[in-house]
Order: C-alpha cells, then structure tokens, then sequence
C-alpha cells in the first residue's frame, strides 16, 4: 500500500446497501483516518433509497455513493475485507494481505420487523460493528457535533459549514431541524459564498433521535427547539439573531458571530482551527 493508514473493503453482492451503509457509518464515524471502500460481488449500479434514509437518520450521508465491481489490486493491499450478509462470496486473490471476514448482520423481517424499523435495526447493527472495528484498527473516532434550528436553513447550516471547513474535516458535524424548511436561505448561502464555502449542494433535514443519540455535543440555536436527552451528551444553547427574511447584510454579523463561536467550540474539543477556504 501507499498510505499509512488502514485500508478496509466492505462487500456485499449489489454495493447498494449494508455494504454503502457501513462505508457511510464508518466514514462518518473516522473521517479519514482510515481508506474506506465499498464494492459488490454483482453490482446493480442504483443505491437502495431505503438504506440511504436510514443512513441520513443516523447523521451520515450516502449521497455520493456508486454502485460499484470489486478491485482486484484493493481486494489484494486491503487490511480488512469485509463480507456483509450471508449471500456474497469472495474468492481470495494471490497476495491477499487479509482474510476474508463475514457480518451476518441482522435481519429483522425474519421477526416480521419491516419498513423503517427494519432498515434501521441493520443500520444500528451495522454501526455497533463498524465502531468496533475502528477500536480493532487503533483509530480514535472523531468528535462528533449536531447543530439545531427550527428550519435547518440558515443557523444550523452555517454552524454545520463552519466546523467542517474550520476543523479541516476532524469533527463529524450534523445539522437538523424540527421543521425544515424546503431549501436553504439564500441570503446564507450568499453569506457563506463569500468566505469560499458552498453549500448550494445542502437541504433542511429533520431532527431525529438518532441524530441526538450518535453526537457528542448538541448545539441549539436561540430558536426554541429542544432536543432529547441522552446521557453523556453536551448541550449547548447559542442565542443568535434569526436570519429568516434577512439580506447578506443582516446575515454578515450572524455569521461571523457563528464563525467565533465555533473556533472556541474546536479549540475546547482539542481540535486545531483552520482558515476558511477564502483565506487559504
């Protein structure tokens, strides 16, 4: 191999679902310290809506996933190669570093579980699994932030961008609201267009337990939502001005008052700040 870091496959026969989940759940949980791939043994080349939901529940985003062929050449350098479900079959290669693991993961239908609680019962399997790994593989999860307003398009979307471009990727960042609105506030957008941060590609999405419960630091934004309590968790509440209605004028002060506090927000978690894309 040509990096440091551990190298993990995970497979299973279409690459559209637990086998995208776990690299999805993975990624979110070690970012980058760790090579994470997904291939299937007969890829169909869709994504499975339904694993995708249940993905974005937890926090973490299939959205750019693809359907995709084992690598011979990954198959062969991989660390570990990863089986997902009973019906895959992998035939090793010359040279293999790993052997090759098997995760009957749970199937709830059998217990005539469907829907939505099905998909998330694997998900939440799937999860416990790939935590595990990371501890076997000596990698420290990333802290892990949700960010909360009641529409997710402007505050929480700004305290979402700016701990992702400030920790340089080192904080899994989330962001939600209890009533998301259809799509991001254009005067944000503006906003954030001008410290080289985009965020065009982003939509509202709904607050879920599941969200709350994978965090470590639970941010509110001065707008009256709450959230389940875990235990373990940090709650924060940051009173800021609303820029629903505003112009870039008005949203300039709300950002950079949100650019403050999550650089006191990084350096408290232990995390280095970095500049902002426009300042690179």
């Amino acid at each position: 191999m040509t990096t440091d870091r551990p190298t993990v496959l995970f497979v299973c026969v279409s690459n559209g679902g637990k086998s995208q989940m776990a690299e999805a759940l993975m990624r979110a949980h070690v970012g980058d310290a760790v090579a994470i791939h997904s291939a299937g043994t007969r890829p169909k080349g869709t994504i499975n809506a339904e694993s995708a939901a249940s993905v974005g529940r937890a926090g973490a985003s299939m959205a750019a996933a693809t359907s995709k062929p084992i690598d011979p050449e990954l198959l062969r350098t991989a660390d570990r190669v990863i089986i997902l479900g009973g019906d895959a079959q992998v035939d090793p290669v010359e040279g293999m570093r790993a052997e090759i693991e098997r995760w009957e993961t749970d199937e709830p239908s059998v217990r005539g579980v469907e829907g939505d609680e099905r998909m998330d019962l694997i998900r939440d399997d799937i999860r416990a699994r790939v935590e595990q790994l990371a501890t076997e593989l000596g990698v420290e999860p990333r802290p892990s932030v949700l960010f909360v307003c009641v529409h997710n398009a402007g505050r929480s979307q700004m305290g979402a961008a700016y701990t992702h471009h400030l920790s340089g990727g080192r904080v899994e960042v989330r962001s939600a609201g209890s009533a998301p609105a259809d799509t991001i506030n254009p005067a944000v957008r503006e906003a954030l267009l001008e410290e080289g941060i985009d965020i065009s590609a982003e939509t509202p999405k709904v607050l879920t337990n599941e969200a709350v419960e994978a965090s470590d630091v639970v941010i509110t934004m001065g707008c009256g939502d709450t959230c389940p309590y875990y235990p373990g968790k940090t709650y924060l509440d940051w009173v800021l001005d609303d820029p629903a209605g505003q112009g870039v004028d008005a949203v300039r002060p709300i950002r950079d008052d949100i650019k403050r506090r999550v650089g006191e927000l990084l350096t408290e978690l232990g995390v280095e700040v970095q500049p902002v894309p426009a300042d690179r």
